[in-house]
């Protein structure tokens, strides 16, 4: 945080102060950290209350705390009405104070790839401030945003939702500069209700632009006429398969399915290499592409960027075992386009093809239909077997068995008997991809045939991961 005395933030977030003044530079909300001087916020939810904490969290070095009753201590305390509220509006008062640039990042896919490619072009510019692991909510955002420091030269903060007013609510307290909705797609509907739902949600992001602020729009979505009424700002528009400010042209997938192509940009060409897998990364690295050119780095450094980009931790991380067998571990999240995407990244590798998949979450009354819709693309691309687990994805292994002639696949009721299943396929040439929303843990799949094979680091095909852990309340949406 930059360096504010306590006193200034009571005047700006309306609190009550009682003892000492102090310098805070650091705002926490984990009472299990140790030696933070800095302000602990008391955050409470329906199952804990954070002030029981407080005592603990003086004595192992906090300076003060943030509460919503008086404590009984010596030090230093703001008393608000409600800390999750404070908790942001500390953070509104922290980015204000900022002279940095901000883009926001939101969609229903591949956004925390995205915030990982632009991450990755504005480093090489300055000091940047990005969303770590999936702190993407209304309190993973302020605890983001209280990262700024005097010296922050750009921010990229990811958005996420599961009900409507949330990105409004966090958009409004990040304040970007660059704003993007990466796509829309059949996710949280049981909080949007259908696709317009979404749609409406997460053209949020685009509200609290300012009128030289930059919204970035993918000209491929189907609801890119949607958000045109939406917007009030220059624009810049990206797209793979049509007319666009950003485009890609002679896209060119390599043996493991990473991309080259062209980046076109008014009069401008660039090729780009990326390292990430899968052909609907290309429209990803355009995303990116466009929130920088937004903030004028050239092309040149947006190239450089892109081919430096992290691979994330559960989303198309690829290794090799001894045996031979390629895992594909895209286990960190699940929407139906997500799905659909990783199945045809799959359909590109070497037989036998073996995608497994667990249940997708938050569809509400899509939940049936969705999973029957992946089952059949599945059936239709050639996959060699399917396995599934969890309780939705009954109804997706049905509706593959009903594409295919033979018995390609088997669903299980327990991760254990499905474990087994896959450690007698986990041999030479085969490709395993697993996949799921969080809720269905499927990293657990991965875990376990990874710890029963040792990994041929000579054959890994990407090496940098992202961490993706993250505390309570602060789920990725």
């Amino acid at each position: 945080m930059i360096a504010t005395p306590l006193a200034e933030i009571a005047v700006n977030i309306g609190a009550k102060m009682i003892g000492n003044d102090f310098i805070v530079s650091k705002v926490f909300t984990d009472s299990r950290q140790k030696n933070i001087d800095g302000l602990f916020v008391a955050l409470k939810g329906p199952h804990f209350d954070a002030h029981r904490f407080v005592d603990n969290v003086l004595q192992s070095g906090a300076k003060g705390v943030l509460v919503d009753h008086q404590c009984k201590t010596g030090k230093p305390q703001l008393i608000v009405a409600n800390t999750r509220t404070a908790l942001a509006e500390i953070a509104r008062f922290n980015r204000n104070k900022s002279t940095a640039k901000f883009v926001g990042i939101t969609g229903s896919c591949g956004k925390t790839t995205v915030k990982e490619m632009v991450a990755s072009i504005l480093q090489l510019s300055g000091k940047i401030l990005a969303t770590k692991g999936n702190l993407n909510n209304d309190i993973g955002v302020p605890l983001t945003l209280l990262d700024i420091e005097q010296d922050t030269d750009f921010g990229v903060i990811e958005l996420g939702a599961n009900h409507a007013g949330e990105i409004a609510y966090t958009a409004d307290i990040t304040r970007p500069d660059v704003a993007l909705v990466n796509n829309v797609s059949a996710a949280h509907l049981e909080g949007f209700g259908d696709l317009h739902g979404v749609a409406n949600a997460k053209s949020e992001i685009y509200s609290p632009l300012k009128k030289d602020g930059i919204a970035v729009v993918n000209r491929d979505d189907e609801f890119f006429d949607f958000f045109q009424k939406k917007i009030d700002t220059k624009q810049i528009t990206f797209s793979v398969k049509t007319q666009a400010d950003v485009m890609a042209k002679y896209i060119q997938l390599s043996e493991n399915q990473s991309s080259v192509f062209e980046l076109q940009y008014q009069h401008e060409k660039i090729n780009i290499e990326l390292p990430v897998v899968g052909l609907h990364n290309v429209s990803n690295a355009l995303a990116a592409a466009s929130c920088c050119i937004a903030l004028d780095i050239s092309l040149e450094q947006i190239a450089e960027g892109l081919k430096n980009t992290p691979v994330v931790s559960g989303r198309l991380l690829i290794s090799k075992l001894k045996s031979g067998c390629r895992i594909i571990d895209d286990s960190y999240n699940a929407s139906l386009a997500s799905m659909k995407a990783a199945i045809d990244l799959l359909k590109n590798y070497s037989t036998p093809k073996i995608l497994v998949l667990g249940d997708m979450a938050e569809l509400g009354e899509y939940g049936r239909e969705s999973h029957q819709q992946v089952g059949e693309y599945a059936g239709r691309a050639g996959i060699d077997k399917l396995y599934t687990c969890g309780v939705l994805t009954q109804f997706l292994q049905t509706a593959f068995q009903d594409q295919v002639t033979d018995q390609r696949g088997e669903h299980f009721s327990q991760q254990t008997e499905l474990i087994q299943k896959l450690k007698k396929e986990a041999i030479g040439g085969a490709t395993i991809l697993i996949k799921g929303s969080r809720s269905a843990h499927m990293e657990n799949i991965v875990q376990a045939l990874m710890e029963d094979s040792e990994v041929d680091n000579n054959d890994q095909k990407f090496f940098s991961t992202t961490d993706k852990s993250a505390a309570s309340l602060q789920g990725e949406k």
